[in-house]
């Protein structure tokens, strides 16, 4: 398993679940219900991409793969679309006024 891909798939998986847990914080309380979906599936799209990262680099060989190509193939591209719908959701929510909205709110005033 080469690190220089198991780094972005675990670092991915490790900020998704962050996402996850950090939903059931006071601040996401008050946020609504669209924000609060969203966050959801993005931290659930991430880990969804991360798991299936790891699953195609532990049955990489070389550079090569030990499954049959049509497994390979679909497991790849859809890979390749769940992470793209998790950074559609994120751009979503960074585009959102509600987004920044919260993150003035919590400001420490000088």
């Amino acid at each position: 398993m080469d690190l220089h891909y198991a780094i972005p798939y675990a670092i991915v998986a490790f900020g998704s679940v962050l996402l996850l847990v950090a939903q059931f914080s006071q601040r996401f309380r008050r946020a609504s219900l669209w924000f609060r979906s969203a966050f959801l599936l993005a931290s659930l799209f991430g880990i969804v991409w991360s798991m299936l990262g790891f699953f195609l680099l532990s049955h990489q060989i070389g550079e090569h793969t030990d499954l049959p190509w049509p497994r390979f193939w679909a497991l790849q591209a859809l890979k390749s679309n769940v992470g793209g719908i998790a950074l559609g959701i994120f751009i979503a929510l960074v585009i959102n006024p509600e987004f920044w909205r919260r993150s003035a709110r919590f400001t420490p005033s000088v």
